[in-house]
């Protein structure tokens, strides 16, 4: 039995990735039934659903540090959240409490204290507070917070998009609490609907409140600014921004584009792409952004503007800071509130930051080796069958070009001569084996390779003990000397299990960089090319 390292969910299923969200599985620590007070099932790993259940609710009634547990509020499979009462200064709170399992496991423990220091970090209203922490007499953390009556986000939905000014109102808080939690040094990371707890005051009023801070980081540079898996990717594919989706280290601009996704919803009752995770994905790596009036024709075009700006695909695109998203959000609401002929309310100037302000760096943080790719390159065969393109490497002022799965061609097993090619420039072929001792590669390639020409490679897999690799198509991407990169799919030969070949045109001389990504391999191959004028 293992546990998303991002979501929590449990399987039992093969694979290195969650089937849920395509994070990282990592296999859960054994339980001491004594412990735990439960049983095992005769499942490794799995605790019997009755005894979980007596455990949860043997906790009712009970005392520990101040906080008295009162009932259950819900749970999941990361654990059970009870409403309670902090008796030294009588008042309410949400206490959780992990599973046994997730408490064995040191990944998921590790998010579980993060969740604490980083909401701790932050004082204000629309940002959930932290009471305190501490451990039950089983072993297991707990962790005290304020408890806040409303729902997700995305009830408000129910009746159907939010009319613009009330969704730019909503945005509004959303950014003023980011402003304050990025103040704090702190990036939340999984910013989402059902992390955001909505209500209504007294007045009428929509308030909001960010919860759930599991896998969110301190700013690149603190101590604790660092993954909780070294190749996985965390959050939620429908918010998640490119470079987040790319598995690169983060810093705030992705809540701004996790804001963008979240706008876009509130004005049009969808998200911004539709499909399975991996092909949500993938759309957030190349598809273009669709205007939120495209879904739905009365949203303005200063509304427009603001959504394309929050989710530009290059973090340098996006507004600097969420105090700029506030400013931005206030003349859209003043340009809507003249277009309607009423009188703009007039704002006092926001005071500026003496300091803690996030600071963006010059120089954008990439991934580092080739494992950063596998939580995207090496499971997106899954959604390609289905949706046809492949992921992308983003970079700094890179242009992305997502392949069609149809121009690979069939795989032969001899290769063409260069298409366009004079017969005096092309010379022959090499081969270039990359092994990492799991598995292998063999790389045919023209020698030279011309500029301008359409090109044909072709690609053998297998193991370890010679088995070829047995799948209908691999994810190959192709980067350019500019820093572009171009994703499409190399198909298998009908003749040759474990041959597979593509076609592509190398536009202009110089070095390229070819990295082939095996389904439910963990291998990256990397392969150097020279690409010549003709």
């Amino acid at each position: 039995m293992r546990a998303c390292t991002a979501c929590a969910t449990k399987t039992d299923e093969s694979g290195h990735y969650c089937p849920d969200c395509g994070g990282v599985l990592a296999q859960l620590a054994p339980i001491d039934p004594a412990a735990a007070t439960a049983v095992l099932d005769e499942a490794p790993g799995r605790i019997d659903d009755s005894a979980a259940e007596t455990a949860r609710r043997s906790l009712v009634g009970k005392t520990i540090d101040g906080f008295r547990f009162d009932a259950i509020l819900g749970g999941g499979s990361f654990g059970t959240v009870y409403r309670g009462h902090q008796l030294g200064l009588d008042r309410p709170v949400a206490i959780k409490v992990p599973t046994y399992e997730i408490a064995a496991d040191p990944v998921m423990a590790k998010r579980f204290a993060r969740e604490a220091r980083s909401a701790a970090r932050i004082n204000h209203p629309g940002v959930v507070a932290i009471y305190g922490v501490g451990e039950l007499a089983d072993g297991r953390p707990y962790l005290a917070m304020q408890l806040i009556d409303g729902e997700p986000l995305d009830r408000i939905l129910e009746a159907g998009p939010v009319p613009p000014v009330r969704a730019l109102k909503i945005a509004r808080l959303v950014a003023s609490a980011l402003s304050e939690t990025h103040a704090a040094d702190v990036v939340h990371r999984d910013l989402k609907p059902t992390n955001i707890v909505w209500r209504r005051d007294r007045n009428g009023d929509d308030r909001i409140t960010l919860v759930d801070f599991g896998i969110a980081v301190c700013k690149p540079g603190n101590a604790d600014a660092t993954r909780l898996t070294t190749n996985g990717v965390l959050g939620t594919p429908h918010y998640m921004s490119p470079e987040q989706a790319h598995g690169e280290t983060v810093d705030h601009r992705a809540d701004l584009y996790a804001l963008g996704c979240i706008l876009f919803e509130l004005l049009t009752n969808g998200t911004p792409f539709d499909g399975s995770g991996f092909e949500v994905l993938l759309a957030h790596l190349g598809r273009p952004v669709p205007a939120p009036s495209e879904r739905n024709p009365d949203v303005p075009e200063v509304v427009d503007r603001l959504v394309m700006q929050l989710m530009a695909k290059k973090p340098d695109d996006r507004p600097r800071s969420a105090d700029e998203v506030v400013e931005l959000i206030d003349d859209a609401l003043a340009k809507l509130a003249g277009a309607r002929g009423a009188d703009a309310t007039i704002r006092a100037p926001r005071a500026k930051r003496a300091s803690g302000a996030p600071t963006v760096h010059d120089k954008p943080v990439t991934a580092r080796g080739g494992t950063r790719w596998l939580a995207l390159g090496a499971v997106a065969v899954l959604a390609l069958g289905a949706a046809g393109v492949a992921a992308v490497k983003l970079s700094r002022g890179s242009s992305v070009a997502v392949a069609d799965a149809s121009s690979g061609g069939a795989a032969d097993d001899d290769l063409d001569p260069q298409d366009g090619a004079a017969p005096s420039v092309f010379t022959g072929r090499r081969q270039v084996v990359v092994d990492d001792g799991e598995n292998a590669s063999r790389v045919t390639l023209y020698d030279p390779i011309v500029a301008g020409t359409r090109t044909r490679t072709q690609l053998e897999i297998w193991n370890a003990i010679g088995a070829p690799l047995d799948a209908p198509q691999v994810v190959v991407t192709i980067t350019d000397p500019s820093g572009a990169a171009t994703g499409l799919t190399a198909t298998a030969s009908k003749k040759t299990k474990g041959r597979y070949a593509f076609r592509h045109v190398f536009p202009t001389p110089g070095h390229y960089v070819l990295r082939v990504f095996p389904p439910e391999v963990a291998s990256v191959f990397l392969i150097d090319l020279d690409v010549i004028a003709r």
